[in-house]
């Protein structure tokens, strides 16, 4: 007789075997074995421990609706466990649903599965026992025994297999569970190595990679090769559209340029809309060009999702080394170097790092920080000055350079144009196209604006005072997109009107982007607030670049502004002549008024009032002046009377 662990007598059953059996599971434990190996085990353990023809193990499905095969000793009971598994009918079944023991000493007349019956019948197995594995009360799957010969299993040798069937089911929850564990692990460290949003390697993976290429260098003198990709325009779609359709935007990007590169090249998110690529053994240089090359063109074409077409584009930096002391730190900071250049270059293109441009480029930033540094000092110490040009309209064609003082016609000045001028304590006065670069980078733009509207708004006022029905009747200030952008924008406006006492419609904003305006950096609630105080709008440049018909449309503008370029190039330039005319005609047609600008000859000035040019501003004219000298030059122009009359209203 043999004693199981549980103290059971199991008779009939050779007691070193089943010993050697339950030893063997065991080490299942604490070995490094898998629920396979411990069903393996129990299977062929058993079947050798009691002679039989063979044994099968079945499992639960991952959803726990079906049973499975997990495990067979041989073809006959695999084919006998997959008729059971295809039907869902069977001992095993049977005994899987109730927690029993479930037996047929011969399959040839027990039974109610007609279909297993018959093919087991046919393979020779007329003899069946289905042992469940249970633990925990959990139903972990089916043991099912099979006999050549129409035998059940005796007493003691069901008593054995119960034992072993418990003993290997408790061991089957210690495997579950480590397995579980370890899959838990393993997601956890796929989740740690892959964003979540694309399923692209992640910045750690992209580095270890790079690492390992850089190391390649060293040994085999090849070359490797690095892409900053960096989506053009996400917080465009994020801000208009919502970020489920950015993300889906992401997901595009990232399968197209997946798409385009190389078998082995490496693609990773490194975070928000910026992705890298690993590029090994690289011929030279031109390969690293025509992956990049191939990104952009795949990236080009349009992308239709949820009911919006969408045009991606990506700015790609590349960086190439053979050297073998290149870090990958420095290979990814100039990509990125590079990246920046060709965003500033063009949307949708890509550069190659070049050391000479981007040291020259590293030593135009640190002036530029410089200069936004003094350029802070500058606004609190009042270094600032706001001087004014102005613009004129002479109706009369004779007045030009009969006339040099224009000021001096009735009605001429139809408004003033405020520029910011720096009074730099080492460099004298700047204009405005000297420090405004770095005002717009270092986010002192919108504060500048503000102290520049300000300024002008208590200068009209003074003019009011001290010339009277010669002040000038409008101020145009310049706005940049970083101001439109503002959400303070309506409310400084209001404020500085209310506070110099000035109606919104001496106001006009001179629009000063230079790209397409869309409601990201110009929002219809700031047109609409606009609108309510009265303040007019003007598009400058008009003519050039984005500044064209479709500004017209968008923008509710009630003064359009030629670009200088075309007023320098009269009289000799029809197609200046043309687009001049053609501007005037649409003025016209939409009650706009027109002003040119640039004009600095005399040829130029009578050439414009041939073309019927009413409006106009320019160095031949007027320059930009302090508002002391212009105030001097309009009394100037006033007649003697009259300047006695202002001169005792200034007093």
């Amino acid at each position: 007789m043999t004693h199981t662990p549980d103290g059971d007598v199991v008779a009939g059953v050779d007691a070193g075997a089943m010993l050697s059996l339950v030893d063997e599971l065991s080490a299942t434990v604490t070995g490094d074995f898998s629920v396979q190996d411990i069903l393996q085990e129990l299977a062929e353990g058993v079947t050798d421990l009691l002679g039989l023809a063979g044994a099968g193990v079945s499992t639960p499905s991952r959803t726990g609706e079906l049973l499975v095969v997990a495990y067979a000793t041989q073809r006959r009971v695999e084919q006998l466990d997959r008729v059971q598994e295809a039907l869902q009918a069977g001992p095993a079944p049977d005994a899987h649903a109730s927690g029993r023991v479930v037996a047929a000493q011969d399959l040839r007349t027990e039974g109610t599965w007609p279909h297993f019956q018959q093919r087991a019948t046919e393979l020779g197995l007329p003899s069946v026992t289905a042992v469940p594995l249970r633990a925990r009360g959990e139903a972990l799957g089916v043991l099912t025994l099979y006999r050549a010969e129409p035998v059940g299993l005796g007493r003691g040798e069901l008593a054995a297999v119960r034992t072993l069937a418990n003993l290997a089911a408790s061991y089957l929850v210690v495997a579950i569970d480590r397995e579980a564990a370890a899959q838990a692990q393993g997601e956890l460290a796929h989740q740690a190595a892959h964003d979540p949003l694309t399923g692209l390697p992640t910045r750690r993976v992209f580095f270890e990679q790079l690492d390992e290429a850089l190391t390649l260098v060293r040994r085999d003198l090849s070359t490797v090769g690095v892409l900053f990709i960096d989506v053009d325009g996400l917080k465009r779609v994020n801000d208009t559209y919502g970020h489920a359709l950015g993300d889906q935007l992401l997901l595009t990007c990232a399968e197209r340029i997946r798409a385009a590169l190389r078998p082995d090249d490496l693609l990773a998110r490194l975070a928000g809309d910026e992705f890298v690529v690993v590029l090994e053994h690289l011929a030279s240089a031109d390969a690293a060009c025509g992956v990049a090359q191939r990104i952009c063109d795949s990236l080009a074409l349009p992308m239709l999702t949820e009911g919006h077409l969408l045009q991606p584009s990506a700015s790609i930096g590349i960086a190439v080394s053979d050297e073998p002391g290149v870090t990958s730190d420095l290979l990814v900071s100039q990509a990125d170097a590079a990246m920046y250049r060709a965003k500033r270059r063009r949307k949708g293109s890509f550069q190659l790092f070049d050391p000479v441009v981007h040291a020259s480029e590293q030593a135009e930033a640190i002036s530029y920080e410089q200069l936004s540094s003094e350029l802070e000092t500058a606004i609190r110490e009042e270094q600032l000055e706001v001087h004014y040009q102005p613009i004129l309209e002479i109706m009369d064609p004779r007045i030009g350079s009969a006339r040099p003082d224009p000021l001096a016609a009735p009605g001429a000045l139809y408004a003033v144009e405020a520029l910011v001028r720096w009074r730099h304590p080492r460099h004298g006065l700047l204009s405005a196209g000297a420090f405004i670069g770095a005002a717009v980078r270092s986010g002192l733009i919108v504060e500048l604006g503000a102290w520049v509207l300000r300024t002008a708004c208590r200068q009209l006022v003074t003019w009011d005072a001290v010339l009277g029905r010669r002040a000038p009747r409008r101020l145009f200030v310049n706005v940049s997109p970083a101001e439109l952008s503002d959400p303070g924008l309506l409310e400084r406006i209001t404020r500085d009107l209310s506070a110099a006492g000035l109606a919104g419609d001496r106001l006009t904003l001179e629009i000063t982007e230079n790209g397409p305006l869309d409601s990201s950096t110009f929002p219809a609630e700031v047109i609409d607030g606009l609108r309510r105080l009265g303040c007019h709008l003007a598009i400058d440049d008009f003519g050039t670049g984005h500044s064209t018909l479709g500004r017209v449309v968008e923008i509710p503008a009630s003064v359009l502004k030629i670009d200088q370029s075309f007023s320098n190039a009269l009289p000799g330039s029809v197609e200046s002549a043309a687009v001049i005319s053609s501007a005037l005609l649409l003025g016209h047609n939409l009650r706009r008024t027109v002003v040119v600008e640039g004009v600095e000859t005399e040829e130029a000035l009578r050439a414009l009032q041939e073309l019927g040019t009413t409006h106009f501003q320019g160095f031949h004219l007027a320059l930009p002046q302090h508002p002391d000298a212009l105030t001097d030059a309009i009394l100037e122009s006033a007649g003697a009377g009259e300047r006695r009359a202002l001169g005792r209203l200034g007093a």
